[in-house]
């Protein structure tokens, strides 16, 4: 069915919106923006703004699931190469512009209620695990448990630049850092040959 230019206007809109809380969010932080401020930023009506959210928190709940749904489409270019590096790359590229929301949507999308995009994300880094080379790591741990360590040392690195007041200006360093972890947890795995 071909996409009417009403429900083109309200896509453009429900963007225009989230964009503006993501930018509004990450400069002022997520406790201090008020739906009239981003309603004033995206240029709508409050009774827009209720059209599309029904609230601040159905709005984070949105932006934290498209987040994580980008990270998992842009980590798969092609059919069948999505990897666990490949969804760490892209969440440390998604991380880097905007490094407090990101974590506020990352613990958000952890605490918030039935099937997140985040728990889409770890089902897929588990059955990853079970096949990728973490063998040796399943005999003391389960999937879940090397999901955890390996996302929460992604989020670790970056609470430390926060804690050590750095700035984020090279995502390289990061995301340099994770892949050579998940390289190491990958390499423990291969049976020594001496």
């Amino acid at each position: 069915m071909a996409e009417t230019r009403r429900s083109r206007k309200r896509d453009n809109t429900h963007r225009a919106i989230m964009h503006s809380a993501k930018l509004l969010f990450e400069e002022n932080g997520i406790s201090n923006v008020t739906i009239e401020n981003i309603a004033e930023k995206a240029d709508v009506s409050r009774s827009t703004f209720f059209s599309h959210f029904t609230s601040v928190d159905d709005l984070l709940t949105q932006i934290a699931n498209e987040e994580i749904d980008d990270i998992l489409n842009s980590a798969s270019p092609e059919e069948g190469s999505l990897s666990i590096n490949a969804i760490f790359k892209q969440l440390n590229d998604d991380t880097y512009p905007y490094p407090y929301l990101m974590s506020e949507l990352v613990t958000k999308s952890i605490l918030s209620e039935g099937n997140s995009s985040l728990a889409k994300a770890f089902a897929f880094m588990r059955s990853e695990i079970e096949k990728d080379g973490f063998n040796e790591l399943l005999k003391d741990f389960t999937p879940s448990d090397i999901s955890a360590f390996i996302f929460g040392s992604y989020f670790g690195l970056v609470f430390q630049k926060f804690i050590d007041n750095e700035p984020f200006d090279d995502p390289n360093e990061t995301n340099d850092k994770i892949q050579r972890f998940i390289n190491y947890l990958k390499k423990q795995e291969e049976p020594n040959n001496e």
